[in-house]
């Protein structure tokens, strides 16, 4: 073995991954935070949001980078778990895309040809324009001939690889050798973290004759089963839609590369035939339209198993019971772009918040309807809300999202107030609070804390609402001075009944303002 060979393999293999890693963070910069608004806008149904994960990875070139958005995207609860699961799916396709680069371009023609003006042109553009739409796309260009180079270097380090790689000898030994390249492919693609990086690094190991056709459709069968390695580990500690979406993506690719096992001889004839070689040929190419094929395949099966499957895998990944201790939006994946982690902490302070209005109503009625979720400990949610909203603001390129951010923040400072409001009311006596409201007060105060009524409330009204209720306080505050007047009560007990008034109608000023931030009027 020369070292030689080594450093060069090792060289291209860092470029490739170098070049990828460019042009997915360029054209994630370029795009900004609309891409949440395109997955938002084209994944109503199953063949849009398929076309989607498709057109998207296609695009930045990187299934695991579009895969990982897509899990954060579901954590926030912006993308329900059949519209994520059929994004992943176009993604699968969407990835097949660097095989053909690869297969048509990079192993056909002199990399440099391409490469280095890309480099030069992208890095151009981002010396001249800065932080700019157009620096970002420059980095993507620059990346992408980077990813060039490393595919050349790959190409010329394994051109003598047959000769020391025993790799070749698996193809001999029957199916065992077949699993063997399975395994291998999963690895190599869990190892590098890039299904599209495996696959370039086996479409130029089967150009320089290191793999036997068959091996290498068993490679790049184990390399779509390595990638879910990616989404995987993204929803570790992740929410349960987050986990349930990774355990799809896990199924779908075990039960599609188990299909394609079994129909590997066919499979491979009618990728070799199409591809007009006689195996050795035009053996990458062959390879490409395999890998393309895995994945059709896998569009097939899943357009009749969707939502059998789907619903397997709800069944197996339950909701747990949600306390405040284990937030219900909030995890990393949703840190990385703020279109996913703003609507994520916006969807957790509602959830506050309903629970602490179901605290509200059963202060004036023991019997009315119970909280979304039973003993939830607040202070504990709010506190984790508070650090999510530190590491969220930490992140950058807060810009757009800048004023709906600190309404968020302002919003859970107030749920922290009438989170103190309503324990001060829970810990009144009730025969207190009984003696302080009117029939009228109490209505007037529980109208204000039920959900349903206050998302359906425009601004008009809610200001009609906190009129009505002042001019109720008032006028029972007349009756509470007329009654001492009289000698029916003390000052002492007057007092302690305003006091508990007061307590209502601070809370439903508070309830008002968070009313405002998380049920916003047109």
């Amino acid at each position: 073995m020369s070292w030689v060979v080594v450093t060069m393999a090792l060289g291209g293999l860092g470029l490739l991954l170098l070049g990828m890693n460019m042009m997915t963070e360029g054209l994630k910069s370029a795009a900004g935070n609309k891409l949440h608004v395109v997955l938002e806008r084209s994944t109503q149904t199953r063949l849009r949001a398929l076309m989607t994960g498709f057109g998207i990875t296609a695009l930045v070139q990187s299934s695991s980078a579009v895969i990982v958005a897509t899990l954060g995207f579901t954590n926030a609860g912006m993308l329900r778990l059949k519209q994520a699961a059929w994004v992943v799916f176009g993604s699968n396709v969407g990835t097949t895309m660097t095989a053909w680069i690869v297969a048509l371009i990079g192993l056909k023609i002199r990399v440099e040809i391409i490469a280095l003006p890309l480099i030069g042109i992208g890095m151009l553009l981002k010396l001249f324009f800065k932080n700019s739409r157009a620096a970002h796309i420059g980095v993507a260009l620059a990346g992408f001939g980077v990813l060039f180079l490393g595919l050349g270097m790959l190409r010329d380090g394994f051109i003598d690889a047959a000769e020391w790689i025993p790799i070749e000898r698996l193809g001999t030994t029957g199916w065992y050798g077949i699993i063997l390249g399975v395994i291998a492919g999963a690895l190599l693609t869990a190892l590098i973290q890039s299904s599209s990086a495996a696959l370039a690094i086996i479409l130029t190991a089967s150009v320089t004759g290191v793999l036997t056709p068959l091996l290498g459709a068993s490679l790049v069968i184990g390399a779509n089963l390595g990638t879910t390695a990616t989404s995987l580990l993204a929803s570790i500690g992740a929410t349960t839609n987050a986990r349930r979406l990774a355990l799809v993506h896990v199924t779908e690719k075990a039960f599609t590369g188990t299909i394609a096992l079994i129909l590997l001889v066919p499979l491979w004839w009618i990728s070799n035939w199409l591809a007009g070689g006689d195996g050795r040929t035009n053996i990458s190419t062959g390879l490409a339209l395999f890998h393309t094929l895995f994945n059709l395949l896998g569009i097939l099966l899943m357009w009749f198993l969707a939502d059998h499957l789907l619903r397997r895998v709800e069944r197996w990944i339950k909701q747990p019971e949600l306390t405040s201790e284990r937030p219900r939006y909030l995890d990393d994946t949703v840190l990385s772009m703020p279109a996913m982690g703003v609507p994520a902490m916006h969807s957790e302070i509602k959830r506050v918040f309903k629970q602490l209005l179901a605290r509200g109503r059963k202060v004036l009625d023991d019997g009315a309807e119970p909280a979304p979720e039973a003993d939830v400990n607040t202070s504990v949610l709010l506190d984790a809300i508070a650090e999510f909203s530190n590491k969220l603001g930490a992140q950058g390129g807060m810009d757009e999202y800048s004023e709906s951010f600190i309404n968020l923040n302002w919003a859970r400072e107030e749920c922290v107030e009438l989170r103190e409001l309503f324990h001060d009311l829970q810990d009144t006596p009730k025969a207190d609070v009984e003696a302080a409201l009117t029939p009228e007060l109490r209505e007037a105060f529980m109208r204000l804390l039920r959900t349903g009524e206050l998302k359906q409330m425009d601004e008009v009204q809610r200001g009609e609402a906190m009129s009505h209720v002042k001019t109720l306080r008032k006028a029972r505050r007349n009756e509470l001075l007329a009654e001492i007047r009289s000698g029916a009560i003390s000052a002492p007990e007057a007092t302690r009944r305003l006091h508990v008034i007061a307590l209502f109608e601070e809370s439903a000023k508070r309830v008002m303002r968070i009313t405002d931030v998380i049920y916003p009027t047109a």
